[in-house]
């Protein structure tokens, strides 16, 4: 090896001692690193002082362990500009129903390294109000971070889960499960986990807001097949392994908000002659569009299948006769209101 100048000498253990530092979880200590490279102790603490002239934030506990955090980053390390830092806190923001699990806390943690003086550009206050998003979830998972670091922990070990889970209704059940992984859904907002149900010997999703406890067992699992998941057959959450053709006519009312949005990975549009729109789509579960629907009123009309319209057709004349009733029952309390001409009796 040619023989160095005392400053070349320098910049070659700055930078030995800085690799060290980096790669050693724990740190290095500075005595025995020097000897064992044949240095001098006190040219070794002059480095040390060298790199934090340089802003390297080098701690030093009382045991003599010279270590750097695991959150430092090099200035420049990542060359991110500021509108692309602008668009990693936007994804951060419109993501709130993740705020709480470990992909919020990484996205939290990520932003929080960028945005550090002297290790990146900072994000200036005030930008971020360009773009704005909503300030709370949907569903709060915070008081549910146990139970995710639980799914996540059985899903990382393919370790069973057992967990109390409370329905819809309110009733509670105990489920044996075997976690593949978590599902975010955007229309529901609301985090999912997409597991094999033992007592139903079949795949299900599970509201992580409505699992009471879970349990990591140590019984481990093999992974099973799951023909069913696939999110170009569901609407939103229902997958099964066929899928039925569904065709709805929409009114002129509301035909533009139905075209300019993709509602559905097969959908096809084919315009009408009233200025109204027929949306045609393969689901795996068309009753899962009820719902969905039923918001439209007298503007959708369901052509196929004729499940699907039935169904429609009996919640509407539920509503209509859930609707009609306490009218009429109020009516006939106005006086003048058994009169057949009232303006009461005609709005019943």
């Amino acid at each position: 090896m040619p023989r160095l100048r005392s400053n070349e000498a320098q910049v070659v253990r700055c930078i030995a001692l800085l690799i060290a530092m980096v790669n050693a979880r724990r740190g290095v200590r500075l005595r025995q690193f020097a000897q064992r490279r044949g240095w001098s102790i006190r040219a070794a603490y002059r480095d040390v002082e060298t790199l934090r002239a340089a802003e390297v934030p080098i701690e030093h506990d009382e045991h003599g362990w010279y270590r750097i955090p695991e959150s430092w980053i090099p200035p420049s390390a990542v060359d991110l500009k500021r509108d692309e830092l602008l668009a990693l806190q936007v994804a951060r923001l419109l993501a709130p129903g993740l705020r709480d699990t470990a992909v919020g806390r990484s996205l939290d943690s990520v932003v929080s390294k960028l945005v550090t003086p002297n290790r990146q550009i900072a994000l200036p206050l005030g930008d971020e109000a360009a773009f704005r998003c909503p300030a709370a979830a949907a569903i709060d998972l915070a008081p549910y971070r146990i139970v995710i670091d639980s799914v996540q922990e059985a899903i990382r070990a393919r370790r069973v889960l057992r967990i109390c889970y409370r329905k819809a209704h309110g009733d509670e059940l105990e489920r044996a499960i075997e976690p593949t992984f978590l599902y975010w859904c955007p229309a529901t907002e609301t985090l999912y986990v997409r597991a094999y149900c033992r007592e139903r010997a079949d795949f299900r999703l599970f509201a992580i807001h409505r699992i009471v406890s879970a349990v990591l067992l140590e019984e481990p699992f093999a992974r099973r097949p799951d023909p069913d998941w696939d999110s170009a057959r569901g609407f939103r959450l229902w997958h099964r392994s066929s899928v039925e053709h569904v065709s709805i006519r929409f009114s002129p009312a509301v035909a533009g908000e139905i075209s300019e949005r993709r509602w559905h990975a097969s959908q096809h549009l084919t315009p009408t002659n009233d200025g109204g729109v027929v949306l045609e789509l393969d689901v795996a579960a068309p009753e899962e569009m009820e719902r969905w629907l039923l918001g439209y009123g007298p503007d959708a009309e369901v052509l196929s299948p004729a499940s699907l319209a039935d169904r429609l057709r009996r919640r509407h004349t539920e509503a209509a006769g859930l609707r009609a009733g306490p009218l009429r029952a109020r009516c006939s309390r106005t006086p003048g209101a058994a009169g057949g001409n009232s303006s009461g009796s005609r709005t019943g």
